[in-house]
């Protein structure tokens, strides 16, 4: 064999490993991208499973409702006074006012009440454990006024008064016996007078009209728990177009913590509707 024709033949031999195996090539490019396709996969899938998760925790929380509202239990709902006599254990109470009818219900309060009081019927929280107890007769109460007397020891001098809170505080500032002169306050976001009256210490209540001391009337209904010396707390105010007072009625004779357990009463009334 010629040098020529070992040439070609070895050329010839060594080019076969120059040419790619195409078949393999394929085979090794196929597998690259399904593996390079699964990564992807699993990626989109993922971020969709993320996506989901942070939709669910944003838009439908577990277990709530869009009208949830936590609210905390009331352990105690106040209790309506009205017909019942009997000792007050601490709790939220429902006070009713004198000179309510069916025909004109007047707003009702409630009233947070401590240790050691009484009720006699729905219209007065009293000092005491019994409501026939006069040396405790401390009270609360709240009243539709329609009358003043200018002379209370004297029954027949009760007269109309205007409609209006000042109307009603300038009349009892008139009155006979000493007073303070009303000065604006506010009570349960109601604005209003607030003064204080004070039974005549010399008075004599045997010379008085039934031998009592009523500063008004509601409805024919006297405010009559007037001994000698006795400081009525007035707060007049007009509650949504309806003149009320709330009244805390402090005689001399009583403890001095009890006297301010019942003008922290008072001032810690929540006016409520006449049906509520």
């Amino acid at each position: 064999m010629s040098i020529d024709q070992r040439l070609r033949t070895g050329l010839a031999g060594n080019t076969e490993h120059l040419v790619p195996d195409l078949d393999r090539e394929l085979r090794t490019t196929y597998g690259r991208a399904r593996r390079r396709q699964r990564v992807r996969r699993g990626g989109v899938a993922l971020a969709a499973v993320a996506a989901a998760v942070v939709l669910a925790w944003v838009v439908d929380l577990p277990d709530l409702r869009d009208d949830a509202v936590p609210v905390t239990p009331n352990p105690r709902a106040p209790t309506d006074l009205r017909g019942l006599v009997s000792r007050l254990e601490p709790g939220s109470y429902v006070l009713s006012a004198w000179g309510e009818t069916k025909a004109d219900p007047l707003p009702r309060a409630v009233v947070e009440v401590p240790e050691g009081y009484w009720s006699n019927g729905g219209y007065v929280i009293d000092a005491g454990q019994n409501a026939f107890e006069p040396e405790e007769f401390g009270v609360v109460q709240m009243y539709g006024v329609d009358q003043v007397l200018t002379d209370p020891c004297r029954r027949s001098t009760a007269t109309d008064v205007g409609p209006t809170v000042t109307d009603l505080a300038r009349t009892l500032d008139r009155q006979a016996g000493p007073s303070t002169r009303p000065s604006p306050v506010v009570l349960d976001g109601h604005r209003g007078l607030y003064l204080e009256v004070t039974v005549p210490p010399s008075t004599d209540l045997a010379t008085c009209t039934n031998g009592e001391y009523p500063l008004w009337l509601a409805r024919g209904d006297a405010h009559a728990h007037s001994d000698p010396g006795v400081v009525h707390h007035l707060w007049v105010l007009d509650v949504d177009g309806t003149r009320l007072a709330v009244v805390a009625s402090l005689y001399p004779d009583q403890d001095p913590a009890q006297n301010q357990e019942l003008l922290a009463m008072a001032e810690s009334i929540h006016f409520v509707d006449a049906e509520a």
